[in-house]
């Protein structure tokens, strides 16, 4: 009797170790903060002295905008039209012996800078294509200038030395409107709305920036992310700052619980809470 109650009471025992293993940890889901760090633009970097090249190819975006051709092209990556046509930031006439143009006209081809690790705006896709928003605009511009475009993709954290070496002819991968950037650069107009806001799980104590005091905050090397942290109050009590080379990388450790709060473009953190 004692044999058989011992026999039942360890079969109970491994069911129950059973069932625990078969038991699957607590789905977290991970949310945008209501709270942004800053409103920001994108716009596309041109070389200095590049006028022409970049304003043709503001023109072009202009007409695509009018005719409906850009609100397709983000319908199809965003369910919606979040593209805009802005006036120039500057007022620039196109100076004399400016051949920016013509060498791309010449060559037949506009080789466009990228992260190609930035989803939605340029990143790899299963094929090992590059593909993207950003992507899909460049190309049909391309088609309408009559050229062919190549992707080329850079180390975003020196995308300014790319660009004035003639490695690429633009930069053209979501980079945000700032005062630097367009002091390196000739950027035409802004073509697209965005912020900096800050990706935890829902169930987070982080609501606010300044809840970040204290936190490990991660966010991708050489982006206005990291401005819009540093210009932030809270920025000297933030526990530690983690950089990464690209978004992907810092979300998913986010979900692994490495980080406790990522810092990222709106567009581009919304498109990874929904796809990865």
């Amino acid at each position: 009797m004692k044999k058989t109650i011992a026999t039942v009471l360890a079969l109970l025992a491994l069911v129950g170790i059973f069932a625990g293993c078969s038991q699957q940890p607590e789905s977290v889901s991970y949310v945008v903060k209501e709270e942004k760090l800053a409103a920001e633009e994108y716009g596309i970097g041109f070389r200095s002295g590049d006028i022409a090249l970049g304003r043709a190819v503001a023109d072009q975006l202009s007409a695509m905008i009018a005719d409906g051709t850009a609100a397709k092209i983000s319908k199809d990556w965003f369910a919606e039209d979040i593209v805009k046509d802005n006036p120039y930031l500057e007022d620039e006439a196109i100076p004399e012996g400016d051949d920016s143009l013509e060498k791309v006209l010449q060559k037949g081809k506009l080789v466009m800078g990228l992260d190609a690790s930035f989803p939605p705006m340029g990143f790899l896709n299963e094929n090992n294509e590059i593909v993207g928003f950003d992507v899909d605009l460049a190309r049909e511009v391309c088609k309408r200038l009559g050229v062919e475009l190549v992707l080329q993709p850079i180390n975003w954290a020196a995308k300014e030395m790319e660009l004035n070496s003639g490695n690429i002819d633009c930069i053209w991968n979501g980079m945000s409107i700032d005062n630097e950037r367009l002091a390196a650069m000739f950027i035409p107009k802004a073509y697209l709305a965005n912020a900096q806001v800050m990706i935890a799980a829902d169930s987070s104590s982080i609501q606010k920036i300044s809840d970040m005091a204290g936190k490990k905050v991660g966010l991708q090397t050489g982006s206005t992310a990291l401005s819009a942290v540093e210009k932030t109050e809270v920025f000297s009590q933030i526990g530690e700052l983690v950089q990464y080379e690209d978004n992907v990388a810092c979300y998913l450790d986010l979900k692994a619980g490495r980080i406790d709060v990522m810092v990222v473009d709106e567009v581009v953190g919304r498109y990874l809470i929904r796809t990865k």
